[in-house]
């Protein structure tokens, strides 16, 4: 882990560990500002009442959440999925502290861009976040990777085949032509075979990393 993300993540962190230890200490003071954006989701979503019937509940539970994905986000420990969890909590916490806001005075309008904009960076630092690979590259440009070294090697392989079959005549030339499409027809099998299998663990990552939200 380099330096840079060993100072930003844990940064990045704090601010959630703290609003959500906040929360649970306070979770009374927190169902209130909560519950008017859940009746307001209860009544534009019906099925989501069993999350927005209990406020204090639903306090709790993001509280709770904030807690260990700031801790896991903050430590490196599964950081991707961590962020991509804040981004969800930070997204409610942003509309809940947008809609109980007072907007009586210039001040308050003043007061409200500036955590406007302060929510829009932590969110484009969680974005980072979550796109950040920590200098692994992608299941996209590995499976590329490995589909252009594996026809580079076997264009090298098949001049040294002609090569060889030149050596002992037509019918070798034949005989190395024919094993050559054979060949190429089981690597495109291969390819597509490993293309779609790195396809369906890439879904499956990212089905587990939603329903983990």
């Amino acid at each position: 882990m380099s330096l840079i993300r060993k100072v930003a993540r844990p940064l990045l962190g704090a601010g959630f560990i703290a609003d959500g230890i906040d929360r649970l200490r306070n979770t009374e003071e927190a169902a209130e500002k909560l519950e008017p954006t859940l009746e307001e989701l209860s009544s534009l979503i019906p099925q989501a009442e069993i999350v927005t019937a209990d406020p204090r509940r639903t306090a709790q539970v993001l509280g709770g959440v904030e807690v260990v994905a700031g801790v896991a986000l903050a430590i490196g420990r599964f950081p991707r999925l961590a962020a991509f969890t804040l981004v969800g909590v930070h997204k409610v916490n942003s509309y809940v502290e947008l809609r109980s806001a007072g907007l009586e005075s210039v001040e308050d309008l003043t007061s409200q861009r500036d955590t406007l904009l302060k929510n829009l960076a932590i969110l484009g630092g969680l974005g980072l976040a979550v796109a950040d690979l920590d200098g692994k590259p992608s299941l996209g440009w590995r499976a590329e990777h490995l589909a252009t070294r594996s026809r580079k090697k076997g264009a090298q392989f098949r001049d040294k085949t002609y090569q060889w079959a030149e050596d002992f005549g037509d019918d070798a030339v034949k005989t190395a032509k024919a094993l050559e499409r054979d060949a190429a027809k089981s690597f495109k099998r291969a390819e597509k075979e490993a293309v779609k299998a790195i396809s369906a663990a890439a879904k499956e990552g990212k089905k587990k990393a939603e329903d983990a939200f």
